[in-house]
Parts: structure tokens; C-alpha cells; sequence
């Protein structure tokens, strides 16, 4: 199983100043954009087609979030972690450093619970 079977981004509502903040560009640049299955595909005036991979969106970043947040224990954040490691290089650095700390964070709070137990 991969991460992607567990988050859908056919479900992410996507705005096109979201598309230009991430590509740094002016929003009239873009004349179109579409969700297509595993990347977002964006026409941009004088660069021509352009693929975003979901996985450098906030939304994805946020769907990770929520499923490490609601791992009930260390053993599913580990199964969960190791499916987000699998696509480890198809994250720019700084979101696979965002989800580093976001696993840390859940695996310390994960931690401590079972130290109480």
C-alpha cells in the first residue's frame, strides 16, 4: 500500500492564487489548470505546461498531518511513517522536513502516553 491510497487529491479544493503563491508567479500568468490523477498540471503564460506533484501542496501536507494525528499508537505511526518514507524523494526538503517534525511530534506524544500507562 502507498500514502496515496490513503489520501485522495481529487478531494483538495485547489484555488488558482493557491497555484500562483506556490509557483511564485502572478495569477493572470496562469491561463489553466487541472487536477489530473497523481500531479496538477498548470499552462503558464510564456513558460508554457507545468506539472505541481500534490505531494508539495499544503493540502497534502495537512492530509499527512491528519492521518499521523490520528494514529492510536506508535505501532500504526510507524506503518504509517514507513509509507511516507517509500516517497521520500518526491518531497522538496522542506516539506519532508515539515514531516519530520510532525511524525516527532506524534511518536513523543504516542510516547509519553504509553509511559503513563
Amino acid at each position: 500500500m502507498r500514502i496515496r491510497h490513503r489520501i485522495n487529491p481529487q478531494t483538495f479544493v485547489i484555488t488558482l492564487n493557491q497555484i500562483a503563491k506556490y509557483l511564485n508567479i502572478d495569477p493572470w500568468r496562469i491561463l489553466n489548470w487541472e487536477k489530473w490523477h497523481n500531479v496538477l498540471w498548470v499552462h503558464i503564460q510564456g513558460r508554457g505546461g507545468y506539472f505541481v506533484s500534490y505531494r508539495n501542496l499544503e493540502q497534502w501536507i495537512a492530509a499527512c498531518r491528519t492521518l499521523i494525528r490520528f494514529c492510536p499508537n506508535r505501532e500504526a505511526l510507524n506503518l504509517l511513517w514507513s509509507l511516507i518514507q517509500q516517497e521520500a524523494q518526491r518531497y522538496t526538503k522542506q516539506v519532508w522536513d515539515r514531516l519530520q517534525a510532525i511524525y516527532q511530534q506524534r511518536y513523543t506524544q504516542l510516547s509519553k502516553r504509553s509511559m503513563v500507562i
